[in-house]
């Protein structure tokens, strides 16, 4: 009798120990300070865009037949979106359910007919530009609160470019590139990641560098550089590189750690290429298991 009680106890302590370390491994996947929504963001780096990515968002959103809202206010081109031209990416892929919301004016975003859009969409796409355009006409607004939502409920949020660096929670870009060495008070971006700097055309433009001050001023910032025709995929606390050349990561625990050991920064970014997963909770780099499913 002595023997099966220490037996069942030792099975009981084992399983409570799986238990724990099950519960810790959980809470390591999704407690971070970057991104923990239900849903996935598709951020693109500016350039062509593999057809890839939009089997992705097609497959993520339940198929190419789903409610998707493109909003193209980066451009100022208003022909182009009179138009319809930005919608060509999409329909020419065979997308069928598209709508278009694009003001200049925060009052006419919160129009009920463009919140009962959002409200219904199953992905949100936002295209190149200026993304000052974006965060000018829905920051703050009630739509923006509808963004929020989509990604809250299992929605996927998919951008280029401007709509690449808009997701993040800094306006990077503009005027801060005309002089690295001074500091610079950057705008808030919509925070569809946290705590995160994105930056776009990295290599293709040679600002590899760029983001290096950013995190120097910003030291609780994680920044993300994305090359052309690459993206990050985003979900469940990592986020997959996917494309044609690069991604950069400025990980000011990284820098902390080379302090430690050398005494100062010698390598201020790791460079990430397609398959290569980073984990936002344990900031490592992984092996890849995505695919188009």
């Amino acid at each position: 009798m002595i023997y099966l009680t220490k037996r069942y106890t030792s099975v009981i302590v084992c399983l409570l120990m799986s238990l724990q370390l099950i519960a810790q491994s959980n809470k390591q996947m999704t407690s971070n300070p970057f991104f923990n929504s239900k849903g996935k963001l598709i951020i693109i780096g500016g350039g062509a865009i593999p057809d890839s990515l939009f089997t992705f968002f097609a497959n993520y959103i339940g198929g190419k037949d789903q409610p998707i809202v493109y909003i193209p206010t980066a451009t100022d081109d208003e022909e182009f979106i009179r138009n319809k031209e930005h919608l060509v990416k999409f329909t020419s892929r065979g997308f069928t359910n598209l709508y278009t919301i694009h003001t200049r004016n925060k009052k006419e975003a919160d129009d009920p007919k463009n919140i009962e859009l959002m409200r219904h969409a199953k992905g949100l796409f936002f295209g190149g530009g200026d993304q000052d355009l974006i965060a000018a006409a829905y920051g703050g607004t009630q739509l923006y609160e509808e963004f929020i939502a989509l990604l809250n409920r299992g929605g996927v949020i998919m951008g280029t470019s401007a709509g690449a660096t808009i997701m993040g929670s800094l306006l990077i870009g503009g005027d801060a590139r005309n002089n690295l060495t001074q500091p610079y008070s950057f705008k808030p971006a919509f925070s569809f990641m946290s705590h995160t700097a994105i930056d776009q055309h990295v290599l293709a433009r040679n600002r590899q560098f760029d983001l290096i001050p950013v995190v120097q001023q910003y030291p609780n910032t994680l920044g993300v550089g994305l090359d052309e025709s690459t993206a990050m995929i985003v979900e469940a606390g990592k986020f997959t590189v996917w494309g044609l050349s690069y991604a950069m990561i400025y990980d000011p625990k990284d820098w902390a750690a080379q302090k430690k050991q050398w005494g100062r920064v010698v390598k201020p970014f790791r460079m990430m290429s397609s398959g290569q997963v980073f984990n936002l909770a344990t900031r490592k780099i992984e092996a890849s298991n995505l695919n188009l499913d």
